[in-house]
C-alpha cells in the first residue's frame, strides 16, 4: 500500500571496497568508520567476507552494540561492503531492516561483487557498487572561477555514472537507471530521472527535484527517501513533475 502523504510513491524510512592488500587484512573483521561518499557524510561498514552468514551477523551484531551509545553509532545513512559475499534478497533485506529498526542505521548503498548479491541490492532499490566510486564525473575549475553555483550537463548521465555538485544540478537529457545525481541544492532533470537522485545532500529541505518524467529507482531530498512504485512505464502518463517535502514528507506533485 502506498503511503497516503506521497502521489505514487512509498516513503521509506531508513552503505565501499578496499584495496587488495586492506581486504586482505580485514576479511574477519567487522569495521565501521565515518566516510565522505562525495559531499555526503556517511558510514561505512565493512563486513567479513569469511565464515557462515550467521556468524557473520553475530560479529556485526557485537560490533554496533559496541558503537550504539558512541556518535558513531547513532542514527545515520551508512554503506554497506559486502565483498565477495553471497547473499539472497530475503538475507539482504531482513538484515536492512534490522539496523534501521535496531541502530537507526539507513543503508543507501552496497559495495558488493557477487551477481547474486548486486541483483538483491538493485530489487531493494538501493545504489549498488561493484568497486569505490570515483572521483566526480564532473568538476571543473572554470565552473568554480565563474562563481556561478549552477552546474548544466547537456548530455544523458548513464548507468553507472555518478554526479555530485555543490549548488543547483541541471540535466539537459536523461538520467539513465543505475547513474546517481547529488546536489547541495535542487536538481532539474528535462528528460527523464530513471536513476537516483539527491537533492539537498547537505540538510536542505527546501529543495526540490524536477523531472520531466520522473520514474526515478529512489530519490533522496536531505534526510529524505522515496521510491517509485512497482508499476511499468507505460502505465503512468508522462508530465513534468516536482518532488518536495511537505510535513516532513517527500510528496510528488504535477509541476
Amino acid at each position: 500500500m502506498l503511503a497516503p502523504r506521497i502521489e505514487g510513491y512509498n516513503n521509506l524510512q531508513e552503505t565501499l571496497p578496499q584495496t587488495a592488500e586492506r581486504r586482505k587484512r580485514t576479511v574477519s573483521q567487522v569495521e565501521m568508520a565515518p566516510w565522505r561518499n562525495g559531499l555526503l557524510k556517511e558510514l561505512l561498514l565493512t563486513v567479513p567476507t569469511e565464515g557462515t552468514w550467521e556468524e557473520v551477523l553475530n560479529r556485526v551484531e557485537a560490533k554496533l552494540l559496541e558503537t550504539k551509545n558512541s556518535q558513531l553509532g547513532r542514527s545515520a545513512q551508512i554503506t554497506l561492503h559486502l565483498g565477495d559475499r553471497l547473499l539472497s534478497l530475503e538475507e539482504l533485506e531482513a538484515f536492512v531492516h534490522h539496523l534501521k529498526q535496531a541502530y537507526g542505521l539507513l543503508t543507501v548503498a552496497v559495495v558488493a561483487t557477487d551477481m547474486t548479491t548486486q541483483e538483491a541490492v538493485r530489487r531493494l532499490t538501493l545504489n549498488a557498487y561493484t568497486m569505490q566510486p570515483g572521483s566526480n564525473l564532473l568538476s571543473t575549475a572554470g565552473e568554480e572561477a565563474s562563481g556561478n553555483n549552477a552546474l548544466y550537463i547537456p548530455k544523458t548521465v548513464r548507468s553507472g555514472q555518478r554526479v555530485v555538485h555543490q549548488g543547483t544540478l541541471i540535466i539537459g537529457a536523461d538520467v539513465n537507471a543505475g547513474a546517481e545525481v547529488v546536489a547541495t541544492g535542487e536538481i532539474m532533470v528535462f528528460g527523464s530521472l530513471r536513476g537516483i537522485a539527491h537533492a539537498g545532500s547537505e540538510g536542505d529541505t527546501q529543495a526540490r527535484i524536477i523531472a520531466g518524467n520522473m520514474r526515478p529507482q529512489q530519490i533522496r531530498i536531505a534526510d529524505k527517501i522515496a521510491r517509485a512504485p512497482e508499476d511499468s512505464p507505460n502505465t503512468r502518463e508522462r508530465f513534468t513533475e516536482v518532488a518536495r517535502i511537505e510535513n516532513g514528507e517527500i510528496t510528488v506533485v504535477p509541476y
